[in-house]
């Protein structure tokens, strides 16, 4: 008789990082404000050389206010994989529309200002209105989003268990030749990142301060790869307003928007740089970075991956480059 095997069960929940705000501005009340992720890092210099024109971004989220004035002009058409009859247009969850801001929002004197304000992004609803979802869902849309011929892919979300449906479709995005990068998580030190940003075919990415410190609330582990502003970060919410908020969430958009300044740069003017898979970015963004100013983390991967990218840095590249 043939001997009966049970199946392990897979969890296929997941949800946004919890999150809160910090402080949320109207419209009227939000004159063009640079973060201080925009100052630190001097980026209005790296925006002589490229704005991320020509670079589109996915972004999977709980869906993004596809009218915002800030980011309006930079989305492009996306899919609600939640209720397919349905946009991916959401009021009442800011978690996506603030992850666009930060990549794409435009220089037009209103509000904020994204890392990459020429940068386009499709907005993909994976998950519902409270920042639940499922993971079939989210390997559903990454699978449409690298049919759509995007460059990027950014989720900030996961959970702490591998899905294996999950991890073949970021691989159908690299074979395509397109970047995933994922939230490390925000469950303080772990013996490993969240799931996706776990994977070796994604660039999982921590959190650090205004002075360059690691974010308690960061997730640690050897497969960590970076860290990037994720604390205090202004950008867009609905229903037109901005707000503050922290999380790996945050720091994640960041180094999709400078990957799309780097990419945007190297097309514009053909260098011969090589940016075809996701080790490729690693492996350049490992040449540009500084290390957190906390003694007890600063050099220990496991803590802040390769460090904080520093597109100061880049800069000095790119005029090498010319």
């Amino acid at each position: 008789m043939k001997k009966e095997v049970k199946k392990k069960q897979v969890n296929l929940k997941c949800k946004l990082p919890k999150f809160e705000f910090e402080e949320v501005l109207s419209l009227q009340d939000a004159s063009q404000k640079s973060g201080w992720e925009i100052t630190a890092f001097n980026l209005p210099e790296a925006w002589q050389f490229s704005q991320g024109e020509g670079v589109v971004t996915a972004v999977l989220d709980c869906g993004v206010q596809l009218d915002h004035p800030d980011i309006k002009n930079n989305l492009l058409p996306g899919k609600n994989f939640v209720n397919p009859k349905e946009s991916p247009n959401e009021l009442k969850c800011c978690h996506g529309s603030h992850v666009t801001g930060t990549i794409c929002a435009e220089n037009n004197d209103v509000g904020m200002i994204g890392i990459a304000p020429k940068s386009k992004v499709i907005p993909v609803k994976v998950l519902d209105s409270n920042g639940n979802g499922n993971m079939l869902n989210v390997a559903a849309g990454i699978k449409w989003a690298a049919d759509q011929g995007v460059d990027f892919i950014c989720m900030s979300l996961g959970c702490p268990n591998p899905v294996p449906q999950v991890e073949k479709a970021i691989d159908y995005a690299d074979s395509k030749g397109i970047v995933t990068f994922c939230a490390a998580g925000n469950a303080g030190r772990t013996r490993q990142i969240f799931y996706p940003a776990n994977y070796k075919t994604t660039i999982g990415i921590a959190a650090c301060d205004e002075n360059f410190s690691r974010a308690d609330f960061s997730c640690t582990g050897d497969d960590l790869d970076f860290m990037a502003p994720g604390v205090k970060i202004f950008s867009t919410v609905p229903e037109n307003w901005y707000g503050v908020l922290s999380g790996s969430s945050m720091a994640t958009p960041f180094v999709v928007g400078v990957a799309a300044l780097v990419l945007s740069y190297t097309r514009k003017n053909k260098t011969n740089i090589k940016l075809k898979n996701h080790e490729d970015y690693r492996q350049l963004f490992r040449k540009y970075t500084i290390p957190v100013s906390n003694p007890e983390f600063a050099g220990k991967k496991f803590f802040e991956g390769f460090g904080i990218i520093d597109p100061r840095k880049m800069e000095e590249w790119v005029k090498n480059h010319k």
